[in-house]
């Protein structure tokens, strides 16, 4: 194998694996979530609301966490292909 198409393959192919399986796990939590939350408000249980600062720290945790399991799966490939 040369220089191409199929040196680049792994990291491309594992990337959006780990991207995608990331993106379909977080997605099944939050409906869990959700349905509990809707189950309990139907039971008359009050939630507080969510503060800003949890809200903030939600939403620059998941694309910190994507890009380093992109950067370690890279790593890692390019590790075990030496």
């Amino acid at each position: 194998m040369n220089s191409g198409w199929a040196n680049f393959f792994p990291y491309f192919a594992g990337a959006l694996k780990i991207i995608v399986t990331a993106i379909g796990a977080y997605f099944a939590i939050k409906w869990h979530f959700d349905e509990d939350r809707r189950v309990k408000e139907a039971a008359g249980v009050v939630f507080e609301p969510q503060s800003s600062l949890k809200k903030l720290l939600k939403m620059l945790a998941i694309p910190v966490i994507l890009t380093v399991l992109v950067v370690a799966v890279i790593y890692a490939t390019n590790w075990y292909l030496d």
